[in-house]
């Protein structure tokens, strides 16, 4: 592989809303290097960008896009976007440049086999350039192609070799000849790694390749062949509209299986706990099939693991999952606070209690509602049946927190004569409320007037 200097592609975008017009660059880098094939007996150039952040020690699935004048740049801003928002996991881009590109993708137009040039360049793209990205960059092993119009139909070709190292296809407006549907069909009935296919067409695009696309449909929605996952999207769009449209859904698709969750799937959440699958266990089963598909380390964010906090069952699931966000996140400011609520809903009141406290006692200085203070009271009340310890720990709070005194006083009066305690402390409370309401508080004066007059008698 020949380097070329680094070549940086510059975004520049202008602040139309400032007094004077300032310019903002975006500095998007990738490498340029070429590539001498023994089967090409020429040249071809690649373009190779690198994820934010590459490091050696992680691995990243590579995305190559032929037709790369016009594909690359679509390819790797597309990646990015979708990588940054964590829909797929980070990833290498190659864009592969043509010298010829009739002659590196040409399709017989009668039995759909590869011609001389497109073999050559085959055996390029599968034996020199993917092994030579893979001996220089730290790679996954999951591979995808995207190919636009012909580049399309070459990678549908691709796609059905015996021999080839792509999990996934994008093709965008491919055409098909000759054998070549039956050829995918045969490939369905042999195929067990996982693999993914999407086809993109267009309303407004010559009519062959919408009907090639339509073929495809049928046989994908005919597949028995779990290994193979397939999608295809009709556009209304015209030939170069589908590229436009379908690449991010391309790349999308190819990742399907990268998912990240949350405590919204109540039918997810029923289902592991019918299994008896716990939180520890479900993510790690996750990330083991990611490692299997995309070859990648799952990286576990805070959406994972909201789920697999409702997965929690017992004191011993919750400790687990303690123990693992400490080790993968740390401690955040609402680390107590968070467990206080999981210990709370698994009944180990006492454990939550402590935890109550622990949070108060951390972050004394920024508490900013007096949700945090409400809670242990509420949990000492209501469902420890501790009324007594529940006014005890209000004063004692009141005395740390005055700025919530209003709210104190309030549940102190209000635990105090629900329960038939600590009446004097109650009244005393009350009164201190009624003398210093504020409106604002949201709580209801006559009420309080009431509580008053109850707690004399």
């Amino acid at each position: 592989m020949k380097h070329v200097p680094l070549f940086l592609f510059l975004l520049i975008g202008t602040a139309s809303f400032a007094q004077e017009a300032k310019l903002e660059k975006q500095v998007l880098e990738y490498t340029v290097d070429s590539i001498f094939s023994k089967y090409i007996q020429d040249y071809r150039t690649v373009k190779i960008h690198l994820p934010k952040d590459y490091a050696e020690g992680e691995k990243y699935p590579t995305i190559y896009t032929l037709d790369g004048e016009w594909m690359f740049e679509p390819g790797f801003m597309t990646t990015k976007i979708l990588s940054d928002f964590d829909v797929i996991p980070k990833s290498i881009v190659v864009g592969i440049f043509h010298k010829n590109r009739n002659e590196d993708l040409e399709i017989n137009w009668e039995t759909g086999e590869f011609v001389k040039g497109s073999s050559n360049f085959f055996s390029f793209l599968t034996k020199e350039l993917v092994p030579k990205i893979d001996s220089i960059y730290s790679t996954s092993g999951f591979n995808v192609l995207i190919g636009h119009s012909n580049s399309a139909t070459f990678s549908h070709k691709v796609l059905t070799q015996k021999v080839q190292p792509f999990n996934g296809v994008i093709a965008l407006s491919q055409n098909l000849f000759g054998q070549q549907l039956q050829e995918y069909i045969e490939f369905t009935k042999t195929v067990n790694k996982p693999t993914f296919y999407f086809v993109a067409s267009g309303k407004r695009d010559a009519t062959p390749r919408l009907e090639s696309g339509m073929k495809l449909d049928s046989e994908f929605k005919i597949n028995k062949n779990s290994s193979i996952n397939s999608l295809h999207i009709v556009y209304d769009a015209d030939h170069n509209g589908i590229a436009a449209k379908g690449i991010s859904n391309g790349i999308a698709h190819v990742f399907s299986e990268y998912k990240h969750y949350n405590d919204w799937d109540d039918n997810l959440i029923d289902s592991l706990i019918d299994k008896n699958i716990g939180p520890i266990d479900f993510i790690d089963q996750h990330s083991e099939k990611m490692k299997n598909i995309y070859g990648v380390n799952f990286k576990v964010n805070q959406d994972d693991l909201s789920l697999m906090s409702a997965l929690t069952e017992n004191t011993s699931d919750v400790e687990k999952l303690e123990e693992f966000e400490i080790e993968h996140f740390g401690k955040s400011s609402e680390f107590y606070a968070m467990y206080a609520q999981s210990y709370e809903y698994i009944n180990d009141f006492e454990k939550a209690l402590e935890y109550w406290s622990i949070h108060l006692e951390e972050n004394s200085e920024n508490i900013s509602n007096f949700f945090y203070y409400r809670r242990p009271i509420e949990l000492l009340n209501k469902k420890m049946k501790q009324p007594k310890r529940a006014i005890e720990f209000a004063v004692k709070w009141k005395k740390q927190a005055p700025e919530y005194s209003l709210f104190f006083n309030y549940y102190i009066a209000t635990i105090a004569l629900e329960n038939n305690i600590k009446k004097k402390v109650g009244l005393d409370a009350i009164k201190e409320f009624i003398e210093n309401y504020n409106k604002e508080s949201g709580l209801d004066f006559e009420e309080a007037k009431e509580i008053e007059r109850r707690l004399k008698q």
